[in-house]
């Protein structure tokens, strides 16, 4: 008992000493958290806001009506894993605690989903770093690679909760009617994308800051892209390719914030979470590194030219054909149910 009332005290003195050391920071390098500030709102409007924000809502409204429930009983997962690889994060964290919320997920199948379905999505790999690098067959290397991670690592982690409860919580979960989830899922999104769009420019005021505080370019380069994906693959774009695809994979620690805060009273181990993030990151280069030695006879290099005429998050032909792959599926889902 003393040494878990000790561990909370320390803890509680950890925070409150690191919010100390920040608060700091801004009264001593004002402009450049203002500077920072000012780049994570423009990052949150121009950005996350149009490519998160209808994904999220549409995740949550397939979850209010019932429809992720096509995986059955082998393959729950299924559909939130497909809503990862097709929104990007944080849609399918957001979408395994909602089902975990209405009983279509248990408690260990939902904390698998949080920890392996962390993924960019296809229009910012085949878009944007695929323009970085110059076309789409980087970035679609990257994204395959993304999603073999994603396996591996969810059989991996199957295999760690083996022997807990892998049936939902309530099966009696009632779909609501759709204008009511259409309301109830915007509501969710908007609640969700307020808290996102604030850590988006909190990290970026903390990394304008680090731009002011440490000299050194290559330091503050690695370091910053640590913090957000989006500036950690501009940063990173004159490196070879496999460092940008360990960024996809790993997503940055204000990702990670933003899955925490879309997860609502699902519990899970922080620790275990980053250190899986590492290993997706890992895992992502490597085969990553393995495709374009394969199919990519010479590295492609960085081009500035190309990444002004890509978006963040444009749209592909990969994207559009895994949405309508998804809805083909709901559609199925709808007309087993009426059959029956």
């Amino acid at each position: 008992m003393f040494a878990r009332i000790s561990t909370r005290r320390f803890g509680t003195l950890g925070a409150a000493l690191a919010a100390a050391g920040c608060f700091m920071l801004m009264v001593l390098f004002p402009e450049g958290c203002k500077e920072g500030a000012a780049e994570g709102m423009n990052l949150c409007l121009s950005v996350l806001v149009p490519s998160l924000f209808p994904f999220m809502a549409a995740a949550g409204l397939a979850v209010k009506l019932g429809l992720c429930r096509f995986g059955g009983k082998r393959l729950p997962l299924l559909p939130v894993m497909l809503l990862s690889l097709i929104g990007g994060y944080p849609v399918g964290a957001r979408a395994a605690a909602e089902m975990y919320r209405s009983g279509q997920l248990s408690e260990a199948q939902a904390k698998t989903a949080v920890y392996c379905f962390v993924c960019a999505g296809p229009g910012f790999l085949l878009g944007f770093v695929g323009g970085m690098y110059g076309g789409e067959a980087v970035g679609l290397i990257i994204y395959t690679a993304q999603a073999l991670s994603v396996i591996l690592l969810t059989v991996g982690t199957n295999i760690l909760f083996r022997n807990k409860e892998t049936t939902a919580a309530a099966p009696g979960f009632t779909p609501l009617p759709f204008g009511t989830a259409l309301v109830e899922a915007t509501h969710d999104a908007a609640v969700s994308m307020v808290s996102i769009g604030g850590l988006a420019v909190l990290f970026g005021a903390f990394g304008g800051i680090l731009d002011s505080v440490i000299p050194n370019e290559e330091v503050r380069r690695y370091l910053v892209s640590s913090l957000e994906v989006c500036t950690a693959v501009r940063l990173l774009g004159s490196c070879p390719i496999e460092f940008c695809a360990f960024a996809a994979g790993f997503g940055g620690v204000c990702v990670h914030f933003q899955i925490f805060a879309a997860l609502g009273g699902l519990k899970i181990n922080k620790l275990l979470f980053f250190i899986i993030r590492i290993l997706q990151g890992l895992l992502t280069a490597l085969l990553s590194h393995v495709g374009l030695r394969l199919f990519v006879r010479e590295t492609a290099v960085f081009s500035t030219a190309e990444v002004g005429k890509s978006g963040f998050f444009g749209g592909s032909v990969l994207s559009g054909a895994a949405l309508l792959t998804v809805a083909v599926c709901f559609l199925l889902s709808l007309r087993n149910q009426h059959g029956r």
